[in-house]
């Protein structure tokens, strides 16, 4: 393009000469000047001539570049390409090893903060049987599917965490650090799709910015029984031949599950028999006062209910803690129903919560006291109140850690 914009003042300027040459029989000065426009003429047909020259040396230019970047690109692309089976040769990750965050120094973290889902409490397997059957009950009796969905049963061997559910292609996918499905790694309902039928849908392995927009994230524990009601209702409408949109399939369970936690049936249904869904930890007790006997400052901040968290807690610290002190006595601070991750850049007020009358206070929250609980407000106002500097406050929960 640029050799062509070169080219356009040439032949501009040969058609002013040749076609403007008039006035030649004017007598002697008429003929010197059509001599001079004549050997103007063939100045300017060289100079044509000489800028046809160096387009194509312009273009042999352009052709080499052009060919040397496709074979770099053609090189990173088989490169990338065997990074998957890299990987596979790689040694798995020891799940009980202990490893080093460069980033962060301990000695300079002065504040610890909690979650309480999957951080201070843990859960066994039966809880997800516990949401998965409240969720689809939900769905028959609220959103009107068929009731043979009531006898679907939780699948513990079927989901893993990390998953992404495709909205448009009713997909669940297993994506590697590349945002490509892992081997394996794709099934529509409860059956596995083959690399051709990948190839059908997605055209490649490899997921690209456009298509990920349709994707959504399945990461935290919450979400197995979450998935799995997903492709179990899938599978139904497939083995049934009913006409239906993946995407509604998707905010339906969605719905479903949100509402069982909400309405507290998730926190009423545990604490009716903690035996069967809480893990007790015996370390837990001895590993937050260790952390306050050293002058540290601890936190809770959960979405969870009060309730649901006093409840647990007593139940997981009974055994070593006994009945002359309470748990909350470990905590500088405990915040509930924070509406993470909204805490983290809205504006909300703190409210104090009256746990004898279940209401929240109207007066302005600007101290925190240790013996009183606090509901909503946000991370600035957090930090305003205890006045702690964001780099020594380390907040750990179950999806990663943040430093503010």
């Amino acid at each position: 393009m640029a050799s062509f914009r070169r080219l356009l003042p040439l032949c501009c300027s040969i058609n002013r000469t040749i076609f403007s040459s008039s006035g030649v029989h004017e007598g002697l000065g008429a003929n010197i000047r059509g001599y001079s426009r004549i050997a103007s003429s063939e100045q300017t047909v060289s100079k044509f001539e000489e800028g046809i020259k160096r387009a194509e040396a312009d273009n042999l230019v352009v052709n080499d570049d052009i060919d040397t970047i496709r074979r770099e690109f053609d090189a990173a692309k088989r490169s990338f390409l065997k990074i998957p089976e890299a990987l596979k040769a790689m040694p798995k990750t020891n799940p009980e090893g202990i490893y080093v965050i460069k980033g962060i120094r301990l000695d300079l973290i002065q504040v610890y903060g909690f979650d309480y889902d999957f951080t201070l409490a843990h859960y066994s397997a039966n809880l997800q049987s516990l949401i998965y059957d409240l969720a689809k009950e939900h769905m028959v009796n609220e959103f009107r599917y068929p009731e043979v969905c009531l006898s679907f049963k939780y699948d513990p061997s079927f989901p893993i965490r990390g998953l992404y559910y495709d909205k448009q292609n009713g997909c669940l996918l297993k994506l590697d650090f590349f945002r490509s499905i892992e081997p394996d790694g794709c099934f529509y309902g409860r059956r596995q799709l083959s690399e051709k039928e990948i190839e059908e849908i997605y055209g490649t392995r490899h997921i690209g910015r456009y298509r990920a927009r349709e994707l959504v994230g399945l990461m935290d524990f919450f979400c197995f029984s979450e998935a799995c009601l997903i492709a179990d209702i899938v599978q139904y409408f497939v083995d049934a031949k009913l006409e239906f949109d993946t995407c509604y399939i998707y905010e339906d369970v969605t719905r479903a599950i949100q509402h069982v936690h909400r309405s507290g049936l998730v926190h009423r249904g545990i604490l009716s028999d903690p035996h069967r869904y809480l893990v007790k930890n015996g370390q837990l007790l001895h590993f937050l006062r260790m952390l306050k006997e050293r002058g540290k400052k601890l936190f809770l901040l959960t979405n969870s209910p009060y309730y649901f968290v006093d409840g647990g807690m007593q139940f997981m610290l009974e055994d070593s803690m006994g009945d002359s002190h309470s748990w909350r006595e470990l905590f500088d601070v405990v915040i509930a129903k924070a509406n993470k991750p909204e805490f983290y850049t809205s504006e909300h007020p703190f409210r104090c919560y009256d746990t004898e009358n279940d209401t929240l206070a109207f007066t302005k929250v600007d101290k925190f006291l240790q013996n009183k609980i606090y509901y909503h407000g946000c991370l600035n106002s957090f930090l305003q109140i205890t006045g702690w500097n964001g780099p020594e406050v380390y907040h750990t929960y179950d999806s990663y850690l943040l430093i503010r």
